[in-house]
């Protein structure tokens, strides 16, 4: 069996985060808070007490901080997995912009500005692929 090829950029870089193995593992409980949040129920009571829904996943209480502070970087150095903090991001209020603009120390609003979403296209319009 051969080795895979290596990606076509740099995992090396300063401040690159490889989400692996022991990174998945040591977010286990993390992502799963995070991914309890898609139901509208568990997002209510997670607002309602955020530390005590929190706790329930069985969080460190330094991952409960890094929750109650929206610290986004510290989660994913945490082991939580972009697309699961991402719901806990929505349900308060935040989205990719915020987690990007953290991560950089800028606001959402530069974040914004220096990579505006332009939509060209919506699904349905006809084009191929649109199934």
């Amino acid at each position: 069996m051969s080795a895979l090829p290596a990606p076509g950029f740099d995992l090396t870089a300063p401040g690159t985060l490889v989400y692996d193995g022991p990174l998945s593992t040591q977010g286990f409980a993390l992502n799963r808070f995070c991914l309890s949040l898609k139901q509208p129920a568990r997002r209510e009571r997670f607002l309602a007490d955020e530390r005590t829904y929190a706790a329930e996943y069985g969080l460190s209480p330094t991952q409960i901080v890094l929750v109650t502070s929206r610290d986004w970087t510290g989660l994913l150095n945490a082991g939580g997995h972009l697309q699961a903090v991402l719901k806990l991001a929505a349900t308060v209020g935040c989205n990719l912009y915020h987690m990007a603009g953290h991560t950089l120390g800028v606001s959402a609003d530069d974040m914004h500005r220096a990579c505006p979403r332009i939509v060209v296209r919506l699904p349905g319009d006809g084009l191929p692929g649109d199934g």
